[in-house]
């Protein structure tokens, strides 16, 4: 596995130290995974969250400029994710009968439970989860939500998504070389950090009523506002 990570680092890592010294190459390019990687099914293909990392980790070594490539990422994501909600929109549920979308049926329908069950939350969450990100956006078109309310998740969610990439890979590449560790594992490092987080903003409310018993008044508090809410789900 590990063999994996430092085959793809290396390339990537290759690929962007040569186009790092050219600002609009590296601006586009990241502009394009951007995008890539919201657009319904496409994104399944495209490495956004190493290419992201390893741009961060440039970045800290004063290579590349960050908000240049922070902003070439937030507005390559808001506009992935439009295009991903207008062709759900336009195709509704026919497109389970288009190539490429009937290739992958039962992503779309796991796409529409999670979106029926969390609403409009799903765009946000959506964007962190790797294979489900490829598909919410198109099935809030698909579902019928409202563009106006979309817009704003997808706005907000691009900008705290960007530097949920970007600024991890700045500070583990600090860290990693003050420890004498190479570049490449900010793509390993930064990839449990990523799962890490999304775990706590989406199951953050199992974690504090599994450990509940243990908070005192606090604990009891959550499991009153909580506890019930959970067991009916």
């Amino acid at each position: 596995m590990f063999d994996i990570f430092h085959t793809v680092s290396a390339y990537l890592e290759h690929f962007l130290n040569t186009i790092s010294g050219n600002f609009w190459l590296t601006f586009w390019f990241i502009f394009a995974v951007a995008i890539g990687e919201a657009v319904f099914i496409v994104g399944l293909f495209i490495p956004s969250t190493p290419v992201l990392l390893l741009a961060g980790g440039i970045i800290a070594e004063g290579r590349l400029p960050f908000w240049e490539v922070y902003f070439a990422a937030v507005i390559g994501a808001i506009i992935g994710d439009a295009l991903s909600y207008t062709i759900g929109h336009f195709l509704k549920d026919s497109i389970k009968e288009v190539w490429p979308f009937r290739n992958h049926k039962d992503l779309i329908d796991r796409g529409e439970q999670f979106f029926a069950r969390h609403g409009g939350k799903a765009v946000f969450i959506g964007r962190f989860i790797p294979g489900v990100k490829a598909v919410i956006p198109g099935v809030a078109g698909i579902m019928g939500m409202k563009y106006s309310h979309f817009t704003i998740i997808n706005v907000s969610s691009a900008f705290v998504w960007a530097a949920a990439h970007i600024l991890p890979g700045m500070l583990l590449t600090a860290w990693l070389k003050s420890i004498g560790l190479s570049l490449e594992l900010v793509i390993v490092v930064g990839t449990l950090v990523l799962v890490a987080l999304f775990m706590l903003l989406h199951y953050h409310r199992r974690i504090l009523l599994f450990f509940a018993p243990w908070l005192g008044g606090f604990g009891r508090s959550i499991q009153a506002r909580w506890g019930k809410q959970d067991a009916a789900h």
